[in-house]
Order: structure tokens, then C-alpha cells, then sequence
């Protein structure tokens, strides 16, 4: 799900950490160039640099023509373009300031961060390099007490369109093409800093570590909530409730609604038994948490004669989280299970 298509994806946007996370959905090896975008581990700068940031946009002087055939400039307008193009991103105001995409993007995450060495897990440009994005992984996962690893991201990202100011925004969605980000920017809750292109715009640093240290201090809240689940105990005649509640099959049911319905309560219990994702929190909150949301982002869906590939997967999945679906159903689930488990 994406505006841009398949040639660009697989070769202006670098993907890394693909041995953790997989490859990216759009992902097609016929696509991808002599030097593959994708990487194992971290993005090494060096290659963000030389293989997407390599140009810097230019201010060229917007013309016009008089009727007498002359040709002057008009004042106060310029082009925003590609440096090495020419194609125009914006025509904007005298005090438009340019971001260049390896100062903002790269060397100020550098700067925020306060290390030569950045573990990139993406970056990418967009709509022609008219918006461009890196995202800078942690070295190391969070691990709440209960044992699941939970791992942000510092993303950053710009425009040369000013359909978007410099942001700085931890967050856990894993950024790999335009719709991920709008995601990660605009849907997913974390407090972010903003520098618009104007003049004096300047990245001041107490501001954006100031900023960004309320971020990581999310990042414990999400540990929180993720060990209070884990704190609460579901019995087996609990867990049985609690999929009565979620999977019910009403008396009524023609034969075949039946028989999906106790398909769907068979994976399902499947998972919270003997699925490597959910099953080392069996017999807790945290397990039933773990059970519905991997169904539904993994199993869930069309029946087996009509099983989407993973493009298709993804881009349902993407969707219910843009639609707030997801949200809902998050909801819905925790009520069930503190209703069942007495949990607050």
C-alpha cells in the first residue's frame, strides 16, 4: 500500500535490520539493482549518503516572460529543484529555507544522539525526493520483566514540498515506504519536535533532547503496561470465557459459519499453547494479549482457498491500524480480559 511504485520502493528506500524484522513488503528481487537495498543488520551511513542523499536541492530563480519576448525574474519567488534533476518540488517564498536531507536528516540525528555511530534501520526518499526519511534504531531492545523485548526508533523526517516540517518522533512503527510514515507521523501517540522551513530555523539542542527525553520516558509506559499484563494471572476456565466472549457461535449458525468459527477457536487456542510468540506468557493477561493480536495480523482474513499474499496481509493490516480498527479492537480486548480476570 503505497503511492509510489515497485522500481522506486526497491531502490530509493534501504531497508536494514531485515534479519530481526524480515524483508519489507515490497520487497521483489527483480526489482532490486545491481546493489540490493537491503541489509541484515544496520544501514551503514556512508551508504545512505552515497546511494539516496547524494544531491542537495537547489534555489533556482522563477522566470517570467513579458510580452515584448523579454524574460525577467520575478522577485521574491524561487523553484525548489533536485540539484542534479531539475525537477521542481515547490515554488515558495523568498524565506523558505532549504533542509538538505544529510544535515537534517543524518548529521542532526548524530548531533540529538551524541554518537558517531548510528544503527539506521531505514531511509528512504519520496515522490521524486520531494520528502525523505531515516529512522535510527536503539543498540539494544527494551526487556520488560516479563521477558518481552520491546525495541523504538528515533525518526526523522523532512520535505523539499513543504507538505512536511523537519519532525523528530520516537516511535515503533517500522518506516519503510510513504504510508508507514504518514502512520508512524501523524497516527501512532508520541510526543515529536517540529522545525518549520523558515528563516532562522536552527536545530537547538537542549529543545530537542528535552523533547526526546520524554519520549524515552514512553517507552516506560509501554514496559509498564506491558508487565502489568503479565502481572495478571487467566486460569484455564478464564481463558475459556474468555474466547466464549471474543469467539461466540451463536446456536443458530448455518454449518459452515459454525464450522469457521470453531476453525478460528482452534488456532486460536493453538497459539496460546504452543506458539513461540505467545505461549511463553500462557496463563496470563499478557498471553491473551499476545494470542488475539497475533491472529489477527497474521491468521486472520480471507479462507484458505483465497489466503493473501503478503503484500495483501500487510496492506489490510496497515489499513486497520490507519482506521483505527486495530485501536478498537485492542479496546474491546482489554475489556474482556479485565472483565474476566478482574483486572484494573
Amino acid at each position: 500500500m503505497s503511492r509510489e511504485n515497485g522500481v522506486w520502493l526497491n531502490s530509493q528506500i534501504l531497508v536494514g535490520f531485515t534479519e530481526q524484522n524480515g524483508n519489507p513488503w515490497w520487497y521483489r528481487p527483480k526489482l532490486q539493482g545491481p546493489e540490493s537495498t537491503i541489509y541484515a543488520g544496520p544501514i551503514p551511513r556512508a551508504d545512505v549518503e552515497r546511494r539516496i542523499f547524494s544531491w542537495d536541492a537547489e534555489r533556482w530563480p522563477v522566470l517570467m516572460q513579458r510580452p515584448d519576448g523579454s524574460v525577467v525574474p520575478i522577485t521574491g519567488k524561487f523553484a525548489i529543484v533536485h540539484g542534479e534533476t531539475g525537477h521542481e518540488f515547490r515554488i515558495a517564498q523568498a524565506n523558505y529555507v532549504i533542509h538538505q536531507y544529510r544535515d537534517w536528516l543524518v548529521n542532526n540525528i548524530d548531533r540529538i544522539l551524541g554518537t558517531g555511530d548510528l544503527h539506521i534501520g531505514s531511509a528512504g526518499l519520496l515522490r521524486e525526493g520531494a520528502g525523505a526519511f531515516v529512522t535510527v534504531e536503539r543498540p539494544e531492545n527494551v526487556v520488560s520483566k516479563s521477558g518481552m523485548e520491546l525495541r523504538s526508533r528515533l525518526l526523522a523526517a523532512t520535505s523539499h514540498d513543504s507538505k512536511l516540517a523537519t519532525t523528530y518522533k520516537m516511535v515503533n512503527t517500522i518506516v519503510v515506504c510513504d504510508n508507514t510514515l504518514d502512520y508512524a507521523l501523524y497516527d501512532e501517540v508520541g510526543k515529536k519536535h517540529s522545525i518549520r522551513h523558515t528563516m532562522n530555523s536552527e536545530l537547538r539542542l537542549p529543545g530537542v533532547r528535552e523533547a526526546l527525553d520524554l519520549m524515552i520516558e514512553s517507552d516506560q509506559d509501554i514496559v509498564k503496561f506491558v508487565d502489568s499484563l503479565a502481572d495478571v494471572t487467566v486460569s484455564e476456565a478464564q481463558w475459556q470465557e474468555i474466547v466464549d466472549r471474543l469467539v461466540s457461535i451463536p446456536t443458530n449458525s448455518l454449518p459452515r459459519v459454525k464450522s469457521r468459527l470453531e476453525n478460528k477457536r482452534n488456532e486460536i487456542d493453538e497459539l496460546w499453547r504452543t506458539d513461540y510468540r505467545c505461549a511463553p506468557w500462557q496463563g496470563s493477561a499478557l498471553g491473551v494479549f499476545q494470542v488475539f493480536n497475533t491472529y489477527r495480523f497474521h491468521f486472520a482474513g480471507p479462507s484458505a482457498s483465497e489466503t493473501p499474499n503478503l503484500e495483501q496481509r500487510f496492506n489490510r493490516n496497515m489499513q486497520s491500524v490507519i482506521s483505527n480498527k486495530a485501536l478498537l479492537e485492542d479496546r474491546q480486548l482489554l475489556e474482556v480480559i479485565s472483565s474476566v480476570a478482574k483486572w484494573n
